[in-house]
This record gives structure tokens, sequence and C-alpha cells, in this order.
């Protein structure tokens, strides 16, 4: 097993220190994960479930305050394509950890940032600058948003004055990146949970310079009006035009969702607020939207959570970007997805890799959090997970999401030791974070990440539809940012079931570009550009000893390095064990060059030691002859 780095994104010896020493643990690392196929914990006919592994990688987070929760994201930071993790806290102390990229998890990392002592709420990485490293923003809930640039070598500079974002307190929240208007630049819409009686209630949207700052565009582009308690707003296409719109959530029954389409309108960027033509103005204390295509009809739809008495709503797109409750057989898969809970986060992800989307719902509360009595006052609250089979959803009987009150907020979903199976870190209340394993089972997987040259260096914004060799495609969207205070991984994850090889792997890059891969290799993970190339970066060689076939190594039980699996010699024995004088018998010494005893004499055979070789060396020899040797 090997790791190939040929795809890497820039040289900074940091990265390149990051990525060396990923490689080596990924060697051990996937290795193991391997010998899990076949060890799956089974519930429904097979399905494999979590392993809850949070005592055993102990993210210290420290979540004891604040309100509302604080997020989370699981998105490489370091450039090294290994999944890292982010968390927001609510007295303003950042924690960051880089992934290792094996069962080992995460190694605590320090950026030297300073001290901000706020609560803060949403972490989200993009690479802003376009310079190939990752930039961070944070949005507070009662102090100004900040922005970091990255310099490449593992240093944040905080940019924020700077920055041209605002500098007001306007209780920010949810945050996400997109390139709504396809100049190659990340932009960035940020969710302000305002009272109907603050005197700004607007969320703002910014349109990237291409420098680094940002320009306030919000009234410009007709979004003045999205706020008063708003959580998140989510990039989308819905109706497959090519154009990013804006689905925006609130929190109030009185206050029914926003959906911004974007106008065709040359240069000038205009949007217009038509939820109730498509169906999205559903009006709930709505905490979280999350988009994913449980059908696999190659169009999203929309799951949207709740207080119980409203109900956890999935709106099923009909294939033109209109929505409803009713999938085309005229059943409400909702009906199956209903949780009596306070829900916040709400994450799609395939943990089993049968080809369909699941779905994990996050549970908790609405009060500011009082640790540790908070656990006293709500003490049933777990959260759920629900199993997709053909679109239909079978809710999980695991413990986890039956009897073990978690108290949920924000979660994001990743694969932190490169299985191949998605994981899921939820940012909990406690002192550590909780992570959920997704368990290996037989079922076959393929992973993608983008990387942009026209368009945004992320590729955020763009489309991934996979064409397995049996079975319906599947439909992924790069997002930036997306559930409550989430921010999942940029590799696209495809369960493929028994599917040993795909047809294709077709990308609609946000610059309009189309290009589609017909020989990438299933079990494997792959970085496509927007210029067609495709590069495996962590090749996989199945060990043979793994898997029944003939196990090559060396069968001499009196070697060195004897392997009781090997079933077939190879000639690799060595004897170097043995290298002492108390090894080898009267007469003979050891032999570097051959590795073993030879006699301590220039005339071995002269066995009556008279200098020459005789009938009488014979006569000895033939008298010795057929004699059992001593042990």
């Amino acid at each position: 097993m090997y790791c190939a780095f040929q795809f890497a994104s820039k040289e900074s010896w940091w990265t390149s220190f990051h990525q060396l020493d990923s490689c080596a643990r990924l060697r051990g690392g996937m290795r193991r994960s391997l010998s899990l196929v076949g060890a799956t914990i089974l519930a429904f006919g097979g399905l494999a479930q979590f392993t809850d592994v949070s005592t055993e990688l102990s993210l210290a987070t420290h979540h004891y305050g604040g309100y509302l929760g604080a997020g989370v994201s699981f998105a490489d930071f370091n450039g090294d394509y290994i999944d890292d993790l982010t968390f927001a806290d609510y007295e303003g102390n950042l924690k960051f950890f880089a992934g290792t990229g094996d069962d080992t998890g995460f190694v605590e990392v320090d950026f030297g940032i300073g001290d901000y002592e706020e609560e803060a709420k949403m972490v989200l990485w993009g690479d802003v600058d376009n310079d190939g490293d990752q930039d961070l923003f944070v949005s507070y809930r009662h102090a100004s948003n900040k922005l970091y640039l990255s310099n490449g070598e593992g240093v944040l500079q905080d940019v924020s004055a700077t920055s041209g974002l605002s500098q007001s307190e306007l209780k920010s929240f949810g945050a996400c990146f997109g390139d709504y208007n396809n100049d190659g630049f990340l932009d960035l819409f940020v969710s302000n949970y305002a009272h109907p009686n603050d005197a700004n209630q607007a969320n703002e949207l910014y349109a990237n310079n291409g420098d680094g700052t940002f320009t306030e565009v919000t009234a410009a582009v007709g979004m003045l009006g999205s706020g008063a308690q708003t959580f998140q707003g989510q990039w989308t296409d819905f109706d497959g035009n090519g154009m990013l719109d804006l689905h925006v959530i609130r929190d109030r029954p009185q206050y029914a969702n926003y959906w911004y389409e974007q106008q065709p309108a040359g240069a000038m960027f205009l949007f217009v607020e038509k939820a109730e033509q498509i169906g999205l103005d559903v009006g709930i204390n709505c905490m979280s939207t999350s988009v994913g295509d449980f059908d696999n009809d190659l169009d999203p739809d929309v799951y949207l959570t709740a207080f119980p008495g409203d109900l956890n709503w999935l709106m099923v797109n009909d294939g033109a970007g209109t929505f409803g409750t009713e999938d085309e057989m005229g059943n409400e898969p909702m009906n199956d997805l209903q949780v009596d809970a306070t829900c916040w986060a709400a994450n799609w992800l395939d943990v089993d890799n049968n080809g369909w989307e699941d779905l994990h719902v996050a549970n908790s509360y609405s009060v500011f959090t009082n640790y540790p009595a908070i656990l006293e006052m709500f003490p049933d609250e777990p959260d759920a997970f629900f199993y997709n089979t053909d679109g239909v959803f079978t809710a999980s009987e695991d413990s986890l999401f039956q009897t073990q009150s978690t108290l949920s907020f924000a979660t994001a979903t990743g694969d932190y030791n490169c299985d191949g199976f998605p994981d899921l870190v939820s940012h909990c209340v406690g002192e550590f974070a909780q992570v959920l394993r997704g368990t290996p089972n037989a079922n076959h997987w393929i992973k993608v990440h983008l990387e942009g040259t026209v368009s945004n260096r992320d590729a955020t914004g763009a489309k991934i539809i996979m064409h397995p060799a049996i079975g319906p495609a599947q439909l992924r969207t790069t997002y930036a940012g997306e559930n409550y205070l989430g921010q999942n991984s940029r590799w696209e994850s495809f369960g493929l079931g028994q599917n040993a090889s795909i047809l294709s792997v077709e990308v609609h890059w946000p610059s309009g570009t189309v290009t589609s891969h017909s020989d990438l290799a299933v079990d494997a993970h792959w970085a496509l550009k927007e210029d067609g190339t495709a590069v495996q970066l962590w090749e996989q060689t199945v060990d043979p000893c793994e898997t029944g076939d003939p196990c090559p190594g060396c069968t001499y039980e009196e070697a060195c390095n004897y392997s009781s699996a090997a079933t077939l010699d190879d000639g690799s024995c060595t004897f170097g064990c043995y290298a002492s004088a108390a090894a080898c018998g009267p007469g003979t010494v050891w032999d570097d060059a051959l590795e073993m005893c030879v006699a301590d004499t220039l005339c071995p055979y002269d066995f009556d030691n008279s200098g020459t070789v005789t009938i009488s060396d014979l006569l000895i020899f033939l008298v010795n002859f057929n004699q059992t040797c001593p042990e």
C-alpha cells in the first residue's frame, strides 16, 4: 500500500510536512480499516451502523455554556486532503484538530490567532483569495465577525478590520460561501438571528472583490428584507439553470422561509423572493435546512428541522424545482422522519454505502446551556438516525439513537480515517465532542475531491453525477457551509453497494465546464481538476493474506522471519537472528554473507585433521553416516 501526492495544491513546507507524515500513517490506517470488512455490526438486514469512538479520540471541546450550540467544521484546513475538525466555542476558544488519516484520529493544532472572548457560532473554511490555502470566517453572536487569511505556512492573519465585512454586532449565526456571480471567487452570506424589534434585522450578502476583501451587496441584489430570526442560508440550484439561488430558513411560524431566485439580468445580479411559488414557504420554528437527493432522481430535495409540534418536513423536488411533501407514488416520506424532540442540524450521509443517502438528526433544547445542570433537565433527548433503502426510511434501533442522550446542536460529516465509510461528528454538550465512526461492510464506494481552475478554487457549487454499473445515478453538490452551524468535508462520497465498478463520474463546474471520467477505480479517493486531470491520491493494494488468496512469506519455522500466515514460500526467509558464536555448533562459525553456520576451517572435509583429505576421512564419514544428531 502506498500514498501518492502528485496532485498537491501548493508547495509550502508546512503542507509538505503534513502530507508526508500523513502518508506514513495512512499506510497503516487503511490496512487496518480493510481488516474490518466482514466485522460489521448488523441491523435491519445487514445495514452497517456507527461505532461511538468519542472516548477513544477524546476531542476536548468543553461545551459548557452559550446559547443554542456552537458550530463545527469537518473541512481540510491544512491542504493534505485529509479531513480536519474545527470547533467554535461559547467563550471564543476555537479548537483545531488536524486529521491523521487513520484510526488515531486527530492532533490538536494551535494557529496562534489570539484571544477573542466572545461567543463564536459558525466556523467556516474556504479559499477566499484563490491562493491554494484555506481561509477562516468565524461568526459571533454578540461581537463583530472575524476573517482570517492564511499565508500558506500555517499562519492565520486577522484581516477583519480591512476585509469589508461589517464590524457591527448583528447576532450572527450561520454562514455559507458560494460564487453566485461566477467570477471565480467565493462570496459570503451571513445569517443574523435578529429579533423583530431590533433596529437592524438584515442578513448580509458580501461579493468577493478577488483580493481577500468583500463589498456588501445585500440591498443592491434585493435581499435587504431577509432578516428576522434567521439561523441559516443555503446556496442551491433547485431549478438546475446553473445559477446559484439562496434558501433562507427562519425560526418562527409567522415568518415563512425564503427562497431567493437569481434572475438572469446580465451584469446586474438580482434576486427575487419566490418561496411561495415553489412550495418552500414553510412557516415553522425552523432550525436547519439540509439538501440531499434521497430518492436518487438527480434533483436536490430538502429536509427541514423544527420543534415537535411543527413536524420535520421532507420537501420533495419534482424535477423542475417545485417542492411538495408527496413523492411520485403519492406517498409522504416525511411521515417516516418525525422526531419527538427539538431538532437542530440534520445531515445526509450514506453510512452503509448502499447507494442511498441516510439521515442523521441532532436533538437538544432551546435554552441557555448551564452545564452540568442542563444534563438533568434534558436526560432523554437522543439523536435520531434513519436508514434509506431505495428511498424508503427505517429508524435505527441502535441504543445511540434510542436511549443515549447527547444534546446535539451542530454536526458535520467526513471520513477521518479514510476508509471510505462516512463518519459523523457532533458538537454536543459536554467535555468532548461525539465522534461516530462508520463501520465498514462489504459495500464498495468512491470518493471525489474537486479543484477549480476557472471556477472558484474550492469548486463550491459544482454538481457531481456518478453513474454506477448497476442501479440509479447519484447526485452530490459541493457546499461550503450547510445545515445548522455546520460545514461538511469537501470530499464527496458515493456508496456503490455491490457494484465493483462504475460507468462514469460527471462534474458540472460552476463555470459551465463539464468533465467526465470513465476509468476511475472504486474503493478509491480521486482528486479531479477542472482541466480534466484525475489523480488517485491513496492507491490501495489489498493484502492477499487478508482475502484468502495464497499468502506469500517465509514458511520455514526455524527462520527468523517465519510467518504463520504464509501459505506460499517466497524465498524471503532470513537467519540473521542466529548470528552469534552460541548459535553455531562446534567447529563452525557464522557467515554474514551466507547467513548460515559454516565450518571453521579452510578444509572442512579433513575429519582427522591430517591436513589432507584421504580415505581415512571417508571412513570416518561412513562410520558416522545416518546417525541421529543430538538436539
